[in-house]
C-alpha cells in the first residue's frame, strides 16, 4: 500500500507455481517487453526465488509516478490470468480429445463405428482393412472346401450355406 506523496520505487509480484516462467516472459520477451515500455518501468523476473518472482522497478529516465508501478502492476496480473485462462482452455480440450480417443477405440473394441458420429478417415481406412481380411478368410476357407471335397461336394456346400 503507498502513502500519498510517497513515490513507490518498486514492487514485486510472486508468479503461482503452475505457471511456466518462459510462457510469461514469452519468445524474446515479447510478452514483458510492451507492458515495460508502455509504463515505463523496469520489468525483471527472478527464477531464484521460490516461487519465482516479477520485480517491477521505477525507471528513471521517465518522470517519477506511482501510477507507472501500479499500471505495471496490474497489465502483469492481466498477463498472468490470461496464462491462467488459456492453460485451463488447454487442458479441458485435451480432456475432449482423451474422451473421443477412448470412444474411438471403444467402437472398434465392440466392433462397431458409431452411426450418430462422423467416421474419420483413420476410421474408414480399418474398417476397410478389417473388412478385406474378413473377405480374404472368407475366399480361403471356401478355396480350401473345394480343394479337400472336390470341386461338385464344395459347390453344393457352398449353395447349402446360401
Amino acid at each position: 500500500m503507498s502513502h500519498p506523496g510517497l513515490l513507490l520505487i518498486s514492487t514485486v509480484i510472486s508468479i503461482p507455481e503452475h505457471i511456466e516462467v518462459g510462457k510469461l516472459i514469452g519468445r524474446e520477451g515479447r510478452n514483458l517487453k510492451p507492458i515495460s515500455a508502455k509504463t515505463g518501468t523496469f520489468v525483471s523476473v527472478n527464477t531464484n526465488t521460490n516461487p519465482a518472482q516479477i520485480e517491477i522497478k521505477y525507471n528513471p529516465h521517465y518522470s517519477p509516478s506511482n501510477n507507472q508501478i501500479n499500471e505495471a502492476k496490474d497489465l502483469l496480473n492481466n498477463l498472468i490470468k490470461n496464462i491462467e485462462k488459456e492453460e485451463k482452455r488447454n487442458i479441458r480440450l485435451l480432456e475432449k480429445k482423451k474422451e473421443k480417443n477412448v470412444g474411438f477405440l471403444d467402437d472398434f473394441d465392440s466392433g462397431t463405428v458409431s452411426n450418430n458420429r462422423v467416421v474419420s478417415r483413420y476410421q474408414k481406412e480399418i474398417t476397410v482393412k478389417k473388412e478385406k481380411q474378413r473377405s480374404k478368410k472368407k475366399i480361403s476357407t471356401t478355396i480350401k472346401s473345394y480343394m479337400e471335397g472336390g470341386l461338385k461336394e464344395g459347390w453344393e456346400m457352398e449353395m447349402e450355406n446360401c
